[in-house]
């Protein structure tokens, strides 16, 4: 299967600069799908005789990602899938008019009615792609708090890509070791204090020691260091730290979500990683054990053999010597 960079390069008109925001788009999209509880599909729009992106009639599907915290709507991945106007007329629209487009398409890969929200991915001013959320349609399910929450929160970060403030130019997330949505999640308003928190992260906070009420609460008044919320709301960008408190270490990835104005709020997201740790402790003591073992065999060894290379030269006899080379 052919990678995004490839397919954007050989099928699209799209810069270098703004391939590099899809991919860094793509790289962080899976708390995106976690959040708004759907599959998510990127849509970039084909080379053809039309004097810009918002004038296409044909997509590519680019990427395509499932979220982990509910069933996906696709078995077989989309990717390198050629659609028309016709086909995606909300992704069409989203990209000519740049603005989100939401409603119901009949989709032929599964013949299904689906729910679709088209999100227009911005680039320093320019749609170059759409992003599509799509899901079931709900009918007569009232969603619970953690529910509506989440995807509160994946609407906020779909107006930044709109504007173009999302993906961020730069981040520090290691994909191996960056927390997910289903580790644990707490909502800050623009004052950084907690508006929300799910079970798993007050779960790691139990763990932590505090077993305090978080509503309205600063981290830093509850006993947490608060320096990389601060850090991430006054630069604008993420910025994940790892935290140790007693025998428990979490990876905290703090999120700031922004608007023309500014800081309107962030996301935390809590891995423990306790136990990782542990068994990273435990393999660097082995290997240091089998270093030192390595080291007292090799030194045996090399004594060894000046003990017998001197015995060598003593010994009179061919037959002796030749028996102590041999060995």
């Amino acid at each position: 299967m052919a990678s995004l960079a490839e397919i954007v390069r050989t099928r699209s008109s799209l810069s270098p600069a703004e391939l590099g925001h899809l991919q860094r788009l793509v790289a962080s999209w899976n708390m995106l799908a976690d959040f708004c509880f759907s599959d998510l599909l990127l849509f970039v729009p084909l080379d053809a005789d039309h004097p810009g992106p918002a004038d296409a009639t044909e997509f590519m599907v680019v990427g395509h990602v499932r979220p982990s915290t509910t069933q996906t709507l696709y078995r077989h991945d989309l990717i390198s899938e050629m659609l028309d106007e016709a086909e995606r007329p909300l992704v069409a629209r989203s990209m000519r008019l740049g603005e989100i487009i939401e409603g119901e398409i009949t989709v032929s890969a599964i013949h299904e009615r689906v729910r679709v929200l088209c999100i227009p991915v911005r680039h320093e001013g320019r749609t170059i792609a759409v992003l599509s959320r799509e899901s079931t349609p709900t009918v007569g399910r009232s969603p619970g708090e953690l529910e509506r929450t989440y995807v509160d929160i994946f609407n906020r970060f779909a107006r930044m890509i709109a504007q173009g403030a999302f993906p961020f130019a730069t981040d520090d997330s290691d994909a191996k070791e960056s927390p997910r949505v289903g580790d644990g999640v707490i909502v800050l308003d623009r004052d950084a204090r907690v508006e929300y928190a799910s079970p798993n992260a007050v779960s790691a906070l139990h763990r932590m020691g505090v077993h305090a009420s978080l509503d309205g609460m600063r981290l830093g008044a509850l006993g947490l260091d608060d320096e990389p919320v601060r850090d991430a709301f006054g630069v604008g960008k993420p910025v994940t730290e790892e935290v140790e408190r007693g025998d428990v270490i979490l990876v905290v990835r703090t999120i700031p979500m922004l608007d023309p104005q500014g800081v309107t709020g962030g996301v935390v997201l809590f891995r423990d990683v306790t136990e990782v740790r542990e068994r990273d402790r435990l393999l660097l003591s082995k290997d240091a054990t089998i270093r030192e073992i390595h080291h007292r065999v090799k030194n045996n060894l090399q004594t060894i053999s000046s003990l017998m290379r001197l015995q060598s030269r003593r010994t009179s006899s061919s037959e002796a010597r030749d028996a102590i080379a041999e060995s």
